[in-house]
């Protein structure tokens, strides 16, 4: 199909018209492949049968099936979590801070189907970039639709995702069991109307994407929706060549107590052993120990089995490759790598040091690498607010670990706001920071994290006041108070005047000054405002030079926020 140009079911329907139900695996003889081009009208040579032949079936030997990888998306508080806690058996929701899961991390699940590898993926849009990624290493994205939601700004963002990484959708609709058996059915048409107006097409609208009621909570569906992944898997024959030097996708990395750096990542190709040097980017390592989903050490990893590994010698990069090399390899690699500059998982803005006006400096501190790359990630977002009068952030350093004295050191001096995420922050930085009246942030949920930034940014919003007049005054009379200083008698001829308020003096039709009311009377007694038609007598800031018979223009202040 793919030498001819056109896809597998265009061959399958031809070969079906013909008399011959195949699958996309099927080995197709010579004289098959000569008529199916002449259906298309292309022409077919065959050169070097027999050893085309020979090498098609030395491939296919070599190649073992694999478990399925699968990643699963949505909308926040849909189910996602819920859904692979019902599988795993482990109540991983309850460890999550509100529920919402924030790290990305794999995990095996044996079925009666078969054993399938799930990606959880964070569910908050704060982490789009961390799931695209994820998307990357799977072979199948199941879509989770909450029943008394339908599609939301996530579920479409999941899809773009999924789309974009060109792997089979799978929608599981979930929380099936809130919905009465007779509204099920117009609550499925409405999200079966929701996904086709974005491009997704189910099979019950006449479309090839399969979709599955669940109920996360109860299991209902789920085992139905288990046996779908399993049969999309086998329809796409997946498989990999476990003896080859293995090659592995890093999901996720940070710093562990006791194991230094380490990271969680899933073999692709070949075998990953304990004891096997490595190359991944920038960073290189030997694999000590490797732990499965399960927690338990293991001395090897083949094709799509998810582990940690431990062994780095500096944080690696998410969303890279891990590649097994010699020793001979590792060695070179790791004598030409050049010293960082900084420590490692640690970055440092080349920006002003000096806090600038018009600019917010930040310091942030998290547990993994994800997350910091998450949080810069939807800083960018906020750079928007930039864009409509507010400050700048500026990110004077980002690093992994605890908020340290150095940390609290380094935000008095750039006068920077301290920010952490799953991190402690050391009982002597806590006092550090109280004696330099350094502020810290910490937050346990990203989201929280960015709503609090995104308000701080607001509160620095440029205004500009506008006065609008108001009322005008006739001084009538002039009093030098000691201690007070000078107040106007006036007597109110138009509007209302009050405290606050700018005034302008006019004398003889032009303009001697102007100030604003800081106290203001109405028979001797301190009043808000005074109305046309009384007399009052007020004291101004920036202008006191008054005298009888003076006009007095009043101006109330109005907030004009400048334009977007």
């Amino acid at each position: 199909a793919k030498v001819m140009g056109k896809s597998e079911g265009d061959l399958i329907f031809v070969l079906l018209k013909n008399g011959m139900a195949c699958n996309r695996n099927y080995v197709l003889p010579v004289d098959i492949i000569k008529s199916l081009g002449m259906n298309f009208g292309i022409q077919v040579e065959v050169l070097e049968q027999e050893e085309s032949v020979d090498k098609f079936l030395s491939a296919s030997a070599k190649g073992v099936s694999r478990w399925p990888i699968v990643v699963v998306m949505g909308h926040v508080d849909h189910g996602k979590t819920t859904l692979l806690d019902f599988l795993r058996r482990k109540n991983t929701v309850a460890k999550e801070k509100g529920g919402i899961t924030q790290h990305l991390g794999a995990y095996e699940v044996d079925s009666k189907h078969g054993k399938i590898v799930f990606l959880d993926t964070p569910g908050h849009e704060a982490f789009s970039y961390l799931r695209s990624r994820g998307a990357r290493v799977t072979d199948i994205a199941v879509l989770i639709i909450a029943a008394e939601d339908g599609v939301k700004p996530q579920t479409v963002e999941a899809i773009k995702h999924a789309k974009k990484s060109d792997v089979p959708l799978i929608v599981a609709i979930n929380k099936i069991d809130k919905i009465t058996e007779d509204k099920r059915p117009a609550v499925l048409q409405t999200i079966y109307r929701e996904l086709a107006e974005n491009d997704v097409l189910v099979e019950d609208w006449g479309g090839e994407i399969i979709s599955v009621p669940i109920s996360a909570k109860t299991g209902t569906g789920v085992d139905e929706l288990l046996e779908m992944i399993v049969l999309q898997s086998e329809m796409m024959d997946l498989k990999s060549d476990p003896k080859v030097p293995a090659k592995a996708f890093v999901l996720e990395s940070n710093l562990e107590k006791g194991l230094g750096p380490v990271a969680t990542v899933v073999c692709l190709e070949g075998t990953l052993k304990k004891g096997d040097y490595f190359v991944c980017g920038n960073v290189t390592g030997k694999v000590r120990l490797l732990i499965n989903s399960l927690g338990k050490r293991i001395n090897e990893a083949g094709p799509s089995v998810p582990v940690k590994v431990v062994g780095f010698d500096s944080f690696a990069e998410i969303g890279g490759w891990l590649t097994v090399v010699s020793a001979q390899e590792y060695k070179k690699a790791k004598t030409s790598k050049k010293a960082p500059s900084t420590p490692s998982g640690v970055s440092v803005s080349p920006a002003s040091i000096e806090q600038g006006q018009g600019q917010i400096n930040l310091i942030i501190k998290t547990d993994t690498r994800g997350s910091k790359e998450a949080i810069e990630g939807s800083l960018l977002k906020l750079d928007k607010l930039t864009q409509k009068g507010c400050a700048k952030l500026n990110v004077v350093l980002s690093g992994i670990g605890d908020v340290s004295e150095n940390d609290v050191d380094l935000a008095s001096i750039t006068n920077s706001l301290v920010i952490s995420l799953h991190t402690r922050v050391e009982k002597k930085a806590q006092s550090l920071a109280q004696e330099k009246d350094v502020k810290i942030k910490s937050f346990d949920v990203i989201y929280h994290l960015v709503e609090y930034l995104e308000e701080e940014l607001k509160k620095t919003k440029k205004v500009e006041i506008k006065w609008k007049k108001v009322a005008q005054l006739l001084v009538k009379r002039v009093f030098k108070i000691k201690k007070f200083g000078v107040i106007a008698g006036c007597s109110v001829q138009e509007g209302t005047v009050a405290k606050g308020n700018k005034v302008v003096c006019v004398r003889g039709g032009h303009k001697i000054g102007e100030g604003l009311i800081t106290s203001l009377q109405r028979e001797k007694k301190t009043v808000k405002e005074v109305h046309a038609g009384y007399e009052c007598g007020f004291i101004s800031d920036g202008f006191q030079d008054w005298e009888e018979s003076d006009i007095v223009h009043v101006f109330a202040p109005e907030k004009v926020v400048e334009s977007d």
